[in-house]
C-alpha cells in the first residue's frame, strides 16, 4: 500500500505539488494575518467564556417571573404524599409565587415511553423558561434496565433537543433519580445510569442536579423503598431550588 504521506514523485523534499517550501516563505506570518488570527482566537475565547457564564448563571433570579416545567414519573407526580407536598408544589412555594410551575409527572412511565404521552406534549406547550427532568427510576428496575440502557443516552438527547428547540429556549436540567432502597438490584442500576447522564450533560451542555446524592443516609424518607415521603419530597425541592437559584431555600417558620 503506498504511503499517502510520502513526497510526491518528481518533487524535491520540502515541496508540495510543485510549490517550493524553502527560504522564500517568511519565518513569521505577515502583520495582517497575525491580527486576524489574534482576533479569531480572542473571539472564540470570549464566546466560550460567555457560554460558560450563561450556563453557570442562576436559571431563576429574584423578581423575575418564569415558567418552570417539572417533567418526571410518579415521584414528580407526588405519589403517596400529602396533597400539595410534591416537590413541584413545594418549590413553587419556595419561589414565592414569582414563577408558574407546571407538574408533568406521570406515574409508571419510562424515559422513552414518556415522549409518546400527552404529559410530554403539555410540558412543551407550557412554553417553559426552565425545564427540570427527573426520569429513570422505572428504567432502572431489573426487568426494564436491559432494554432501557442501550438507548438511554439517545432517548434522553431527543427529549433535550425538543425542549431546547422551543421558542422560549429554556434552560434545561436533568436529575439523577433518588436512591432506591429495595434490595432488587435497582440501586446498582442507578449507579450505572449516573455516568450515562453525565455523558448526556457533557454532550448537550445541560445542568445536572444530584437528587441521588441528596438522599445519602436518608433511606427513612423513602418508606416504600421507591417513593419519597413528604419530607423526602422537600429534599428534592430544596436541592432543585438551590440548583436553579444558586441560593439555599429559606426555612419555614
Amino acid at each position: 500500500m503506498p504511503n499517502i504521506f510520502s513526497t510526491p514523485s518528481g518533487l524535491a523534499a520540502g515541496s508540495r505539488h510543485g510549490l517550493h517550501l524553502g527560504s522564500h516563505i517568511p519565518a513569521t506570518p505577515m502583520p495582517g494575518i497575525m491580527k486576524r488570527l489574534l482576533a479569531l482566537t480572542l473571539g472564540i475565547g470570549i464566546a466560550a467564556a460567555s457560554q460558560m457564564v450563561a450556563q453557570n448563571a442562576p436559571a431563576i433570579k429574584d423578581g423575575k417571573s418564569v415558567k418552570l416545567s417539572c417533567v418526571g414519573d410518579s415521584i414528580t407526580g407526588g405519589f403517596g404524599v400529602t396533597k400539595g407536598m410534591s416537590w413541584p408544589d413545594q418549590i413553587s412555594k419556595m419561589l414565592g409565587g414569582t414563577c408558574e410551575v407546571g407538574n408533568f409527572g406521570l406515574g409508571g412511565t419510562y424515559l422513552r415511553a414518556y415522549q409518546s404521552t400527552e404529559y410530554y406534549q403539555n410540558a412543551k406547550k407550557f412554553n417553559p423558561d426552565v425545564v427540570v427532568i427527573m426520569l429513570g427510576t422505572n428504567d432502572v428496575r431489573p426487568l426494564a434496565w436491559k432494554n432501557s440502557k442501550p438507548n438511554f443516552i439517545a432517548d434522553y438527547m431527543v427529549m433535550i433537543k425538543e425542549f431546547s428547540e422551543l421558542p422560549t429556549k429554556p434552560r434545561i436540567f436533568i436529575c439523577y433519580p433518588p436512591t432506591i432502597t429495595e434490595p432488587d438490584g435497582s440501586e446498582d442500576n442507578i449507579l450505572e445510569l449516573i455516568p450515562l447522564m453525565d455523558e448526556i450533560a457533557k454532550r448537550t451542555k445541560v445542568g445536572v442536579i444530584d437528587i441521588h446524592g441528596a438522599f445519602k443516609g436518608k433511606g427513612e424518607l423513602i418508606p416504600d423503598k421507591i417513593h419519597p415521603n413528604d419530607a423526602g419530597q422537600k429534599i428534592i425541592a430544596t436541592t432543585v431550588y438551590k440548583a436553579l437559584t444558586g441560593k439555599t431555600a429559606a426555612k419555614e417558620k
